[in-house]
């Protein structure tokens, strides 16, 4: 019998989504996070919010897009042993959607569509580790 993970996620939603473009020449675009999160362990949920900004030098292209990313973990887990799954591989469970709905929405903008590359999230881990709010 197939048995489930342990660490499940449950889907996403898009919170917010700006896209300001002043020009058709996108230039050298910087790319931010912004991440925090709520640990329920009573009733064993997570919940991650992934802030993107992408902007240029010249401050014609500027996207924010905040995602709120939503997981399951069983209520008799140890929660030390949960920190990587919600540290580490909730963003990276994430960031492939937010990914392809900026793609999606700067395509549909009527500019050169921007595909973020895929990244390795990992040195996000302790900024979203400080930025976690627990709930007994």
């Amino acid at each position: 019998m197939k048995e489930n993970a342990k660490f499940q996620f449950q889907g996403f939603k898009i919170k917010k989504s700006s896209i300001e473009l002043n020009t058709d020449e996108q230039g050298e675009l910087d790319l931010d996070f912004n991440l925090s999160g709520v640990i329920n362990k009573g009733s064993g949920v997570f919940e991650l919010d992934m802030g993107v900004f992408i902007s240029n030098d010249e401050k014609t292209v500027n996207i924010e897009t905040i995602a709120v990313g939503n997981y399951s973990f069983p209520l008799d887990q140890e929660f030390e042993n949960l920190k990587n799954f919600l540290y580490l591989n909730a963003p990276a469970l994430l960031f492939p959607y937010v990914r392809a709905y900026i793609s999606t929405l700067t395509a549909l903008s009527g500019i050169k569509p921007i595909t973020l590359p895929t990244m390795n999230l990992s040195q996000l881990k302790e900024s979203l580790e400080a930025n976690t709010t627990i709930i007994e």
